[in-house]
């Protein structure tokens, strides 16, 4: 747009710029020109000093209808003060003198059309750049195959209205929409395939361990009648055993026959009840009965029942067993504690120390069994509490076990809400320590 109240200054000017290529149009004073704003003109030459609204008021007020604009005064009388006023106030981009070089003038237009457009470009980019960062997030959020046709039909309405130019940004902003959209698809539909495959394999597995338990259910069920069955004639034999060796009319060889017998038939009956116990409380069938009891009277009758296996080894007993209660089942805690004993003494040789410690530490009750018997090693820790890895070894003067002790000891102390940890390595004893999350 070219302005000035000259229309021979107009018309020169349209010559002198038409061979840069661009459409041109005039206007003869600033009330005039404002008009004609609305077609947004990339560049606006207007001349300073016209009757009426003067250049640099027009150049102010144009900037305000059209800020895009690039502004450029001609001017042979303004002064730096208005010059710098419409720097100021409309960011005027040059300002030539009259009179002036065809060339000046030109290379001052291109670098005025440059710069609009440069600007238009950038802007234009930084619109599609905040719109796809928009759509990705919009992408990234959508849940379905199906709710990203939608989405895509919306955002691409949004984005790209029939109406806006087809730019170089726009056509860039087109391919990475459409990019972006099917990598989403595919994502999505990956996402779908993979959670149909987790949703098979997972009722897969559900069917397998409802079968497996079933099988376990089963299995206990078999444990318990064998288990139960088996008690009645082993008692019986037991005393037939009894009676047989007590006899005074047997030889020699028929009474240590008996004695084997009675003893094998005691080993037989014993596993038969660990593994009952064992069944029962894989089961949780075990019905605690919860009281308040003394630690002192629980170290009173483990020593009781350990003593004669003590005695028999000649191993020495230390106890150390401050007054303190807790709120458990006293018969089975004492089973418990017994089979840890027993398991001490098992493994610990003649002349050895089996201990017992019972003291308070912070809100907990302390329990600890040590012994310096021949330990254990990693790979038997690890196994050390499951029945189905049991290894039963042959103690330190022969002794045989049913392997089934410590898993039952495990069972009813960790059902009672205490835990229990172990220390041991070959050839330096071991130590179970059982922590009694309470006091009484």
């Amino acid at each position: 747009m070219v302005v000035d109240d000259e229309p021979t200054v107009v018309e020169a000017l349209t010559a002198q710029l038409l061979p840069l290529g661009v459409w041109i149009e005039g206007a003869y004073s600033g009330e005039e020109a404002l008009y004609l704003l609305e077609n947004q003109p990339a560049v606006i030459i207007a001349d300073y000093l016209m009757p009426g609204m003067r250049g640099d008021d027009f150049l102010i007020e144009a900037h305000k209808r059209s800020p895009e604009s690039r502004l450029i005064l001609l001017t042979g009388q303004a002064g730096a003060e208005n010059v710098g006023k419409v720097i100021n106030q409309a960011r005027l981009f040059r300002f030539i003198a009259k009179p002036w070089e065809v060339e000046d003038l030109r290379l001052t237009v291109r670098q005025a059309i440059e710069s609009y457009e440069t600007e238009k470009h950038l802007a234009e980019r930084a619109y599609f750049t905040q719109g796809l960062i928009a759509y990705l997030k919009a992408l990234l959020e959508c849940p379905s195959i199906n709710a990203l046709k939608e989405l895509v039909q919306r955002w691409r309405a949004d984005l790209f209205p029939p109406d806006r130019p087809k730019t170089l940004p726009r056509q860039e902003a087109e391919e990475l929409f459409a990019y972006a959209h099917a990598l989403r698809e595919r994502h999505l539909l990956l996402l779908e395939e993979l959670e149909q495959q987790v949703q098979a394999r997972t009722a897969h597995l559900i069917s397998t361990i409802q079968e497996l338990k079933a099988l376990s259910s089963q299995r206990e069920a078999w444990i318990k009648i064998v288990s139960h069955d088996l008690r009645g004639p082993l008692s019986g034999l037991k005393q037939l055993a009894a009676l047989l060796r007590s006899s005074t009319s047997n030889s020699p060889t028929l009474t240590r026959y008996a004695e084997i017998l009675e003893k094998s038939l005691s080993e037989l009956e014993r596993y038969v009840k660990n593994l009952l116990d064992l069944s029962r409380l894989s089961q949780r069938e075990i019905a605690f009965q919860p009281e308040h009891f003394s630690w002192e009277e629980i170290a009173k009758r483990l020593h009781a029942l350990i003593a004669p296996q003590l005695e028999a080894k000649g191993i020495r007993w230390r106890s150390e067993i401050q007054p303190l209660q807790s709120w458990g089942d006293p018969v089975y805690t004492t089973e418990a504690l017994y089979n840890l004993l027993s398991n001490a003494v098992k493994f610990t040789p003649s002349g050895g120390e089996v201990s017992l410690r019972v003291y308070r530490e912070g809100e907990e009750v302390v329990v600890e069994i040590s012994d310096t018997g021949i330990g254990m090693t990693r790979e038997q820790l690890e196994r050390l509490w499951d029945p189905t890895q049991r290894r039963s070894r042959p103690g330190t003067a022969g002794e045989k076990g049913t392997g089934l002790g410590l898993p039952i000891a495990y069972a009813i102390l960790t059902q009672q809400g205490a835990s229990i940890a172990v220390e041991s390595a070959p050839g330096q004893g071991t130590t179970f320590r059982v922590r009694w999350c309470s006091f009484a």
